[in-house]
């Protein structure tokens, strides 16, 4: 006569029990990664995505205009046939106003670091060079990603 068990022994619980220790221990840094590295990546696409745009929308006003007024302090002035173009430039912030148009344009870059240097010839601004990086916080230190460098040039020179 054979009986069935309709229950664990305590030594079958624990082997279940250790195993599952075991498998829960060679899983947890993959799952915590997943868990937090994805999201973080989603932000990072997001954010290169709307750089990307404003950087195609920078270009395309430099392009397109009779000169290249002046680059001080994060406001960077172009003449364009309309009138002026103006853009205002900070870390994660990047905003476009028009001579004429009471709308403002603005651009929310999170974590984007922004610089901007002019390139003259003799004294005649005729490029625009922006450096973008995407600095992110991850596992207690700061990480940039995402490095780049455009240059801009105006494609007509103007005399004074």
């Amino acid at each position: 006569m054979t009986t069935k068990h309709r229950a664990y022994a305590l030594t079958e619980m624990l082997i279940i029990i250790a195993a599952l220790v075991v498998v829960m221990a060679l899983s947890a840094k993959p799952l915590r990664m997943m868990m937090t590295e994805i999201p973080r990546s989603g932000r990072i696409y997001q954010t290169q995505t709307t750089t990307t745009k404003v950087m195609k929308q920078l270009k395309d006003d430099i392009e397109k205009s009779r000169r290249i007024v002046d680059l001080q302090n994060g406001l960077l002035t172009l003449d364009h046939q309309n009138g002026r173009i103006t853009y205002t430039i900070s870390d994660g912030h990047i905003s476009r106003r028009a001579s004429g148009d009471d709308l403002e344009t603005v651009w929310t870059l999170p974590n984007v670091k922004i610089n901007t240097q002019l390139w003259e010839n003799n004294d005649t601004p005729y490029a625009v060079e922006i450096t973008t990086q995407n600095q992110q916080t991850g596992t207690g230190r700061q990480q940039v990603r995402l490095k780049q460098s455009f240059v801009y040039f105006q494609k007509r020179l103007s005399s004074k």
